[in-house]
């Protein structure tokens, strides 16, 4: 995180809790659903249960205060013209930029299985049993980057059996694994898979830290794929044209 930036947390949970670890004396403030004090900081992230976010956004808009939201389970339709130009506010249901690289990858498999309709894409989520939401909103991510790259899959259903133009998602609930995701095309000769696994919330929460270091300039509403872009984007640079 840059320094001499004062940092205002919404959370204490796994993800509020290890943001606060790494944020050390960055971190101003760190309430749940209450009010936060008023003293002033450069950025805020909320990272509690979706129902807060509504109140977060609002009192970010009336203190001018950038936001980054990393909490799942919310929906505000009218965000970005609320927004506009007033603050910068980054949406990101996944903070891990190794999730970024993995939507580039789920994009790149999923435009490979359109191209054969017995290349069928599917995509798996496992989170332990505490996890409220399902299917979580990385998965939706995904399955959103999956039907963008394989248009003859039109929707996504959650287990049980899928017509042809469903995509098929998986969701367990189990357990003590952070998370897993897993994206892979069922080919008739062959099966690929992409998989990322999360050990903690500690990759989670350095992308949240990033995110909000690089928010603190601008205004608009952005994706964590803005974020990531300046770092991941040079790494496919070259690679067009290439043969195996």
């Amino acid at each position: 995180m840059s320094a001499g930036l004062r940092l205002g947390l919404f959370g204490k949970g796994r993800l509020g809790g290890a943001i606060a670890a790494r944020a050390g004396a960055a971190l101003v403030w760190n309430v749940t659903r209450e009010a936060p004090p008023a003293t002033a900081v450069d950025v805020a992230i909320a990272a509690a249960s979706g129902p807060a976010v509504a109140a977060q956004v609002d009192w970010a808009l009336a203190t001018g205060t950038p936001l980054v939201i990393g909490s799942t389970g919310w929906q505000l339709p009218d965000l970005a013209a609320r927004v506009h130009d007033r603050i910068g506010v980054v949406i990101a249901p996944n903070f891990s930029l190794g999730i970024a690289l993995l939507r580039r990858f789920t994009l790149v498999l999923a435009r490979f299985a359109s191209l054969d309709a017995s290349r069928d894409p599917y995509l798996l989520e496992h989170h332990h049993q505490q996890k409220h939401d399902a299917p979580s909103g990385t998965a939706k991510l995904l399955a959103a980057t999956i039907l963008e790259g394989c248009p003859r899959k039109r929707s996504w259903a959650i287990g049980g059996p899928v017509q042809a133009e469903e995509l098929s998602v998986g969701v367990l609930r189990a357990g003590a694994t952070y998370s897993e995701h897993r994206i892979g095309v069922d080919a008739p000769a062959e099966v690929i898979e992409l998989v990322h696994t999360a050990r903690s919330a500690a990759a989670f929460a350095d992308g949240a830290l990033a995110a909000a270091a690089w928010v603190v300039r601008r205004k608009g509403l952005f994706r964590m794929d803005d974020v990531a872009s300046s770092l991941l984007d040079p790494l496919f640079a070259g690679l067009e044209g290439r043969q195996a």
